[in-house]
């Protein structure tokens, strides 16, 4: 049962769609997605390769601070196919697989795990501390308003620290070589010694957590851009905060494993803040309809691309060169 629990999770948020559909007018639905002004929809498709390009550069700046070498055009390849294999994987967990795309390069895995967990990182940090506005224009359909923030901001908070935990030279050496060994059998002491001499490379310092930070916004800039003129399409106009504040908050709660693709979650969120401002329900899942889209558009993009980057060739290529 454990085995199978991680998937039953992830029908949580399908069902909840299932449920949205059956109380709404699917007739109206398909009118409203039928007279979608096509050229938003278009711009956001487009700006694909400019998001996959920061992303990629982010990533490849962190893994030149670990003395990993990797081209930009490579960076962004197997950006794309994490993207993919983090849409179709229980909490996005399919995107650590580039860490083994290094290694089949003939990179550490230690280090090249740790800056995938790290752009993640940075990425989350961004979308949870928007993520607050998502809470505030939920206003009063939350329980407590209150309470709700303050869970967010204490999230922003942690991966605050975990990232410094796991970037900053000291913290980590001391998790590694004596917060770990104690409650860890001693049989992996050697591998947490090699761990943190792999790692010896990587610390935090301002050039690159401004390089960094820059490049996260930037990177959500693109994101906020593409969702909003989703809203466009649709002749949906709230606040511009608003955009920006739930589509933070999805983005957050896209993390957790309780759903596909975001489906149902990123309903169920739209719902309770177009409502307030008099858009219907069929409205709101048309928007989703739309969200649902680009993520589509990643699968497929990252898919075909995933074809020029097989898990095991680059390996077997080294080997056949004399």
């Amino acid at each position: 049962m454990k085995k199978y629990l991680p998937w039953l999770l992830r029908l949580l948020g399908p069902t909840l769609l299932a449920v949205f559909l059956i109380n709404s007018d699917l007739s109206k639905l398909y009118t409203i997605l039928l007279g979608a002004h096509l050229w938003p929809i278009i711009l956001s498709l487009l700006l694909l390769p400019p998001f996959l390009v920061i992303k990629a550069w982010r990533w490849q700046r962190l893994l030149r601070e670990m003395d990993l070498d990797l081209p930009l055009t490579t960076a962004v390849g197997l950006y794309i196919v994490g993207i993919f294999l983090g849409a179709t994987t229980p909490g996005q967990a399919g995107d650590l697989v580039k860490a083994w795309y290094l290694r089949d390069r003939g990179q550490p895995l230690a280090p090249a795990m740790l800056s995938v967990v790290l752009d993640r990182l940075f990425d989350l940090i961004v979308m949870s501390v928007l993520g607050t506005l998502g809470i505030f224009a939920l206003g009063s359909l939350l329980p407590s308003r209150e309470l709700q923030t303050a869970l967010v901001i204490a999230m922003g908070i942690g991966l605050i620290i975990l990232t410094a935990v796991l970037a900053v030279r000291g913290p980590r050496e001391w998790m590694l070589t004596q917060a770990l060994p104690i409650v860890l059998p001693k049989r992996l002491q050697t591998s947490l010694q090699r761990w943190n001499d792999q790692l010896s490379t990587l610390t935090l310092n301002p050039r690159l957590v401004f390089s960094i930070t820059i490049a996260s916004l930037i990177s959500a800039g693109f994101t906020f851009y593409r969702l909003w003129l989703l809203f466009v399409a649709l002749d949906v106009y709230i606040p511009l905060y608003v955009v920006v504040g739930i589509s933070a908050l999805i983005a957050v709660l896209q993390v957790l494993p309780i759903s596909i693709s975001g489906v149902g979650v990123r309903d169920a969120a739209l719902i309770a803040v177009m409502l307030p401002y008099g858009y219907s329900q069929e409205q709101a899942l048309s928007v989703s309809a739309l969200f649902l889209l680009l993520n589509l558009q990643h699968i497929l993009v990252g898919f075909i691309v995933s074809f020029w980057f097989p898990l095991g060739k680059a390996a077997t290529l080294a080997q056949e060169q004399p």
